[in-house]
Formats: structure tokens, C-alpha cells, sequence
């Protein structure tokens, strides 16, 4: 699969830090959607029918778990990938339980972010 035809969704309420994501991933060839309110996900989801979701926790109206939750109540399965500068036991446990597997913290190493991308599209396209 070529990169360009890989998409990714970046939701997160930090400007600046989503602008800066979606910089890099684009420079490495991955065509990238920015999703600056929670609100809009599920609509950019399936609309953009992206291979992978770069997700913020803690966002204003709608949070990374309501999305999630909503995701699975629609039985959308796309990975998602969890950046979060704060995440509980029990943040944890709910996502691990509505099958999150990946997780990183802000702030996050570039490598380490390009890392995961490459991680979880290369064993999405394995599975397949």
C-alpha cells in the first residue's frame, strides 16, 4: 500500500499540536485529515474512511471514549491509536475493553509517533 494512499485522521482541540502532526505525516507521504472539534468525528470517519485514527482523550463536548463507543455501536473497525497527556486506570480499562490496543503520551516523540503509524498500518494490512 502506498502511503499517499493512506490516510489518517488526526482529531485533536490542540491547534497546534494537530497542525504539527499532520506537517510530518504529510511530509512522509500520508495523506492526512485534520479533525479540530470532537463533534464532527464520526461524520469525517465516515467520510474520509480512514486506514488509521490518530486520537486526542480529553477534548471539549465529546471525549476519545464517547468516540470510541460510538464507533463500536456503528461497528466502524478502524485502528485507533490514543495520544493523551492524561489517561487513568480507568481510562485504560475502557478503551483496552472496546479494543484500543495502542497508546502514546504527550508529549510524544516523533520517531516514537512515526513508529506506531507504521506499526499499526503495516499490521492492519498483514491481518487483512
Amino acid at each position: 500500500m502506498k502511503d499517499s494512499h493512506i490516510t489518517i485522521l488526526v482529531v485533536d482541540d490542540d491547534d497546534s499540536f494537530r497542525k504539527v502532526i499532520t506537517k510530518i505525516l504529510t511530509a512522509k507521504g500520508y495523506r492526512v485529515v485534520e479533525v479540530p472539534m470532537s463533534i464532527p468525528v464520526i461524520h469525517s470517519i465516515i467520510k474520509e474512511k480512514p486506514d488509521l485514527i490518530l486520537l486526542d482523550l480529553y477534548m471539549p463536548r465529546a471525549g476519545g471514549i464517547e468516540i470510541i463507543k460510538t464507533m463500536k455501536r456503528m461497528d466502524i473497525d478502524i485502528p485507533v491509536v490514543i495520544i493523551s497527556g492524561l489517561l487513568s486506570n480507568l481510562d485504560f480499562q475502557i478503551l483496552h475493553e472496546k479494543g484500543v490496543k495502542h497508546f502514546l503520551a504527550k508529549p510524544v516523540s516523533l520517531r516514537i509517533l512515526l513508529a506506531k503509524v507504521k506499526e499499526v498500518l503495516y499490521s492492519r494490512v498483514v491481518s487483512l
